[in-house]
């Protein structure tokens, strides 16, 4: 991953607070947990969220651009993490799985 120039950086920035604003509740045990995230490139973070019940870190990955409340609310869904059908390999060694959300 390369490091996003000082524009999408700041986007990116801007992104993440307006995420862990939503994110970052009191937690109940079926919901994903929030646990942190990462810009990956100008266009895209990746989101990580802990799913206590299935033992598994999923990495998720979305378009800064696109991180709407549509978006936040599939991402506290359990279902929607647990979706096998959108699951791709992981060579993230913060995640288990990963979910491209790029294009929601």
């Amino acid at each position: 991953m390369n490091s996003p120039d000082a524009e999408a950086e700041e986007a990116g920035t801007a992104c993440l607070l307006g995420l862990v604003r939503s994110l970052v509740t009191t937690h109940v045990s079926w919901k994903p947990l929030f646990i942190g995230a990462v810009i990956t490139d100008g266009e895209r973070i990746r989101l990580y969220f802990r799913s206590p019940e299935r033992d598994r870190t999923y990495g998720v990955d979305v378009k800064i651009s696109n991180t709407g409340p549509g978006l936040l609310g599939a991402l506290v869904s359990p279902a929607f993490l647990a979706n096998k059908h959108l699951h791709r390999p992981s060579d993230d060694p913060h995640c288990d799985v990963v979910v491209d959300l790029t294009e929601y």
